[in-house]
């Protein structure tokens, strides 16, 4: 289902209290589905984004223009949308736990 198309992604990370410490949106195409992971192939020097595969946490797409705010990229009619929070922990930067946004 997901494999081959256009995934947008909104990612928030958190910390422990709820405070915002940072937000990354990028496209990008669904090269792989398994083992519980979406793996995206996102622009740039990043590398493959893993991503959760939780079902309920990937809807359609309305078609339509959406602009990154980070990067003022234009995505014009992605098949996919994704957002989810991510709870870091602020002294070290390492991930305490993923969740889709509600």
């Amino acid at each position: 289902m997901l494999v081959g198309s256009r995934l947008l992604v909104g990612i928030t990370y958190v910390d422990a209290d709820g405070e915002v410490l940072g937000r990354e949106q990028f496209c990008g195409r669904v090269v792989e589905v398994g083992e519980g992971v979406v793996v995206v192939d996102r622009p740039g020097e990043h590398g493959p984004a893993v991503l959760p595969a939780d079902e309920e946490a990937y809807e359609p797409a309305p078609a339509g223009t959406y602009t990154l705010a980070g990067t003022g990229e234009v995505v014009v009619d992605p098949d996919w949308l994704t957002t989810w929070s991510v709870l870091m922990e602020p002294e070290d930067g390492q991930t305490l736990g993923t969740g889709p946004e509600p």
